[in-house]
């Protein structure tokens, strides 16, 4: 098999016309043929002018019973049909044959002509790229038959929807991912309760800047590699998935090629002759040879990490040289390493998702092709590719096992292939060793095509379970929706089974409702949110519209601490002098909705009994030590309101201590008294006036409800 992926590339160069894979006609054109003549190759072209495309086909044979003059050979003639989906699509023109004694110029002479050579044209009306030609060619000789062939002839799809096809994806992606990454953060600042502790990426390495970057480069992989089965893809499916290459580590043949290549687009057509699919995608790129393809991949993924901490250290760099020059004096050593160790994570951290989320796939599915070729090959090549999957399937084992240790699952794998999981359960975690189950039996299972599609099969199926396992943590319908979209690509591939009895008119038709699937996903899945998401924020920016309680407020909200998460605080000295002022209609949160932030109060004791006030009964402070008090409280208060500490609390009782609570330990609380509410209403509206009446209009009445003040403490 070797030799002849080796030779047949190098046959195609020496003949002016592209190869033609062709097949066996059907069992019913078959019966009434004559077989005096045994087919050699079969070369074509196309030549477009104004108005006409022309296909030209050159046919080689030999005669076996009888020589070639004997006869008449040079007399038959060459009837082709070219169908698109079902429909003739031209005529033919002429046909000319010539006895030969050889087929190439350097044979000794025999002096038997027993070879023959047929050419001839078919003029088509229009291009037809983005589609394939099911052409039927039979040699008719004296009014009989004497040879069928079939081949599918897929012209070259041309530059301009090569660029485009590799452009908008890319554009797709670069835009989702800013809309779920700088955007969001962006906008989610100011609208959380806890942004200085959660939103906030810097507390977190393990969160990354461009966090939609991940979900759509691998629905794209998912697109290029089930493009890559070992299926009787119609030839314009496989020409149009090539052009997402790109998304998984294949950039043609760079950097390593072993000076040979596939040809690729010759003569205007695609010249393939593989037996399985990822060879057969890599002659469709004109690409290298599978061995050099996988060391490509480990060379570009190893270029893009480097990329990718490169670039993460420009941020760093400049924040800190612009604090230096604005301070203008130099920071502190104790400062400048601190965030270094915290940059240094956080590097860590991206460098970790490059490899084990966003390019698992593609690396994995090409080192689970290379054992395949383990006869042609050293040892020590497969041993590589074999420890280095393992490798990757080990260290993504010990980072999720990690992460859900310490509850960081959301930080490290948000919007990614899955939803983000509460429950966190076995079966759950379980669903980010996909991509390695996808990666081995894309690459690992090319032998059989049925193999890979029942695995595909068994893989959604399992996410959609878990979607369904997990509904009641979250909303799902996303994910759902992209995994019942992989399926119905997956369960429509089965009809390119290479014995599947289904015409060609039906596979060309079930290849373009593949591609309008995963149209459809990345129009209204990714590009159409995301296009929405960036207007209704530049509308924001602008004030023209004001909507804070919008998808992205709503799918950040404030998490449910208990008082193990309360106790493991961050250590940052920051006062509430500190932080801008927030909305107060920010703040409220029901205590139905989290019924375990507020926990009841405790019942009064002898002890606490006098330290709990009524709230008619309000301690009133006399000399120096009131008025610093008071003026102490209003300077760091000004800027947030609490009461949301104090609301919908509990029926009234004398005998219940509400001193303390749990967010008492975790953000302090001040003494003295406090701006009212609704002066923190007003003030804040001073300050947005046209968001402020969107909050009058829309916020509902707020009920006055009773207060308590709670007397200072030592120490704050």
């Amino acid at each position: 098999m070797l030799f002849t992926i080796l030779l047949w590339p190098l046959f195609l160069l020496s003949v002016q016309a592209a190869f033609v894979r062709r097949w066996e006609c059907s069992a019913s054109d078959q019966t009434l043929t004559d077989p005096v003549f045994r087919q050699l190759s079969l070369d074509g072209g196309f030549k477009s002018t104004d108005n006409t495309t022309t296909l030209s086909l050159k046919l080689t044979g030999e005669f076996t019973s009888h020589s070639c003059d004997t006869l008449d050979g040079s007399s038959a003639q060459m009837v082709v049909d070219a169908r698109v989906l079902g429909r003739s699509v031209g005529h033919q023109g002429r046909t000319m044959g010539t006895c030969a004694e050889s087929l190439y110029f350097d044979h000794s002479t025999t002096g038997l002509r027993q070879y023959a050579i047929y050419q001839t044209s078919y003029y088509l009306n229009h291009t037809y790229a983005l589609h394939t030609l099911d052409t039927t060619i039979r040699l008719r000789l004296d009014g009989r038959e004497i040879t069928c062939a079939a081949a599918h002839i897929t012209p070259y799809i041309g530059s301009t929807a090569s660029v485009l096809l590799k452009a908008v994806p890319f554009i797709i992606m670069i835009l989702f991912g800013l809309a779920t990454g700088p955007l969001r953060i962006r906008r989610s600042n100011g609208r959380s309760m806890f942004r200085y502790e959660l939103d906030d990426t810097s507390s977190d390495p393990a969160q990354s800047h461009a966090q939609g970057l991940g979900d759509c480069l691998q629905y794209l992989q998912f697109i290029f590699l089930t493009g890559c089965l070992t299926l009787s893809y119609p030839g314009f499916f496989q020409a149009i998935v090539s052009q997402l290459a790109w998304s998984s580590l294949i950039f043609k043949n760079w950097p390593v090629t072993h000076q040979f290549a596939y040809p690729g687009v010759m003569s205007g057509l695609y010249a393939t002759n593989s037996t399985w699919g990822l060879e057969e995608m890599s002659q469709v790129l004109g690409g290298t040879t599978m061995s050099d393809l996988w060391v490509n991949a480990i060379v570009n993924l190893t270029l893009l990490i480097l990329g990718t901490a490169v670039i993460l250290q420009i941020p760093f760099l400049s924040e800190w040289i612009s604090k230096n020059f604005r301070t203008r004096q130099s920071a502190e050593l104790s400062d400048f390493r601190t965030e270094s160790l915290t940059q240094f994570k956080r590097t860590g951290w991206s460098v970790i998702r490059t490899v084990l989320d966003r390019f698992l796939l593609p690396i994995v599915a090409y080192s689970s092709f290379q054992p395949l070729l383990a006869s042609w090959f050293p040892v020590y090549r497969t041993f590589m590719a074999v420890t280095f999957v393992g490798f990757l399937a080990v260290s993504l084992g010990f980072t999720v096992w990690y992460l859900g240790k310490n509850e960081r699952q959301s930080a490290f794998f948000r919007h990614s292939s899955f939803p983000r999981r509460e429950s966190g359960d076995w079966f759950s975690s379980a669903l980010y060793g996909v991509p390695i189950i996808r990666g081995v039996v894309i690459g690992g299972l090319q032998h059989s095509g049925l193999s890979q599609i029942i695995a595909l099969m068994a893989c959604e199926v399992l996410i959609l379970a878990c979607m369904l396992w997990n509904y009641r943590y979250g909303p799902v319908w996303r994910h759902t929706c992209f995994s019942a979209a992989r399926l119905a690509s997956i369960v429509m591939t089965s009809a390119f089974l290479p014995h599947a009895q289904v015409s060609e008119r039906s596979r060309g038709l079930l290849a373009y409702c593949i591609l309008l699937v995963h149209a459809g996903v990345l129009l209204f899945g990714f590009l159409g949110p995301c296009l929405v998401d960036i207007v209704r924020f530049s509308l924001r920016e602008m004030g023209v519209i004001n909507s804070p309680a919008d998808d992205f407020a709503q799918s950040n909200r404030t998490p449910v601490f208990g008082i193990g998460q309360l106790s493991q605080r961050s250590t940052r000295n920051i006062s509430f002098t500190e932080l801008p002022a927030l909305r107060p209609a920010a703040y409220t949160h029901r205590t139905d909705a989290y019924p375990s932030f507020f926990r009841a109060p405790r019942p009064g004791t002898a002890g606490s009994s006098s330290r709990s006030l009524a709230p008619s009964k309000i301690p009133s402070q006399s000399g120096s030590e009131s008025g610093e008090s008071t003026e102490s409280t209003e300077s760091s208060m000004d800027s947030v309101d609490l009461s949301v500490l104090d609301s919908e609390a509990a029926t009234e009782r004398s005998d219940v201590d509400y001193s303390k609570r749990e967010a008492d330990q975790y953000y302090g609380r001040p003494t003295g008294s406090r701006m009212p509410a609704d002066r923190a209403d007003r003030q804040w509206a001073d300050d947005h006036p046209t968001s402020a009446r969107h909050w009058r209009w829309s916020r509902p009445e707020k009920t006055k409800g009773f207060e308590v003040f709670r007397p200072g403490r030592p120490g704050l």
